[in-house]
């Protein structure tokens, strides 16, 4: 189930203690997006991500907005699906939480997931790694079955370059704390069909023939 992080209670210090002690050493990348985010489409206009979001061919009815951290290269094997985890204040990690990501809410006059002060997935187990590990925000439109459609991507960042929003431990003061909030967004590229596949194969073949005629 996917976390709202207002609708879970305010935390308090005992509480975060209490967790960082079970938490150990493991490194925390503080990350969220906001609404100066923006989305560049696959004919190449960019829009806000609200408006994106409003879009009747990407919003669909009874579902929400989430955003989520996948996580790439290192000992990954291609295909494989690995997302950050989610630590939730007063409450602990969130193991396997992060494939359902964050919903984008509206409170206080913020709207984004995790705004304002970010959201924190553990990531010291992919800090290092040959290739290096990297981490791309996945916007996703979920339904109440907990189904999960991509509808667009940040681009990719390594672990060392992140250094500046990852933290030793799970902060007692998170608003002092740098955000990693990338801002472009982009629509994924479709892979072709099969059936278009075979008439590209058809169309080669004939371009061929008529070379070898001619």
């Amino acid at each position: 189930m996917r976390f709202d992080w207002f609708k879970i209670a305010a935390f308090t210090a005992i509480a975060l203690m209490a967790d960082v002690s079970s938490a150990g050493e493991n490194d925390v990348l503080y990350w969220m997006i906001n609404d100066s985010a923006t989305v560049t489409k696959g004919d190449g206009t960019e829009v806000t991500i609200s408006d994106y979001f409003a879009d009747p061919t990407v919003a669909t009815s009874g579902s929400d907005f989430a955003a989520r951290i996948r996580v790439t290269g290192g000992s990954i094997q291609d295909g494989q699906d690995v997302f950050l985890d989610l630590y939730i204040p007063g409450y602990g990690l969130d193991v396997g939480g992060g494939e359902y990501g964050v919903s984008f809410t509206d409170e206080s006059g913020y709207w984004g997931a995790g705004v304002p002060t970010g959201n924190q997935s553990p990531s010291g187990d992919y800090s290092e790694g040959t290739p290096e590990y990297c981490f791309t925000v996945e916007l996703g439109n979920i339904d109440s079955s907990d189904n999960w459609t991509t509808v667009a991507t940040s681009a990719s960042a390594t672990y060392s370059s992140l250094g500046a929003y990852i933290h030793e431990s799970f902060g007692l003061n998170p608003s002092a704390m740098a955000v990693w909030t990338p801002t472009s967004f982009y629509t994924p590229v479709p892979e072709p069909s099969s059936g278009l596949l075979t008439l590209l194969g058809f169309a080669f073949l004939a371009l061929r023939r008529k070379r070898k005629e001619a």
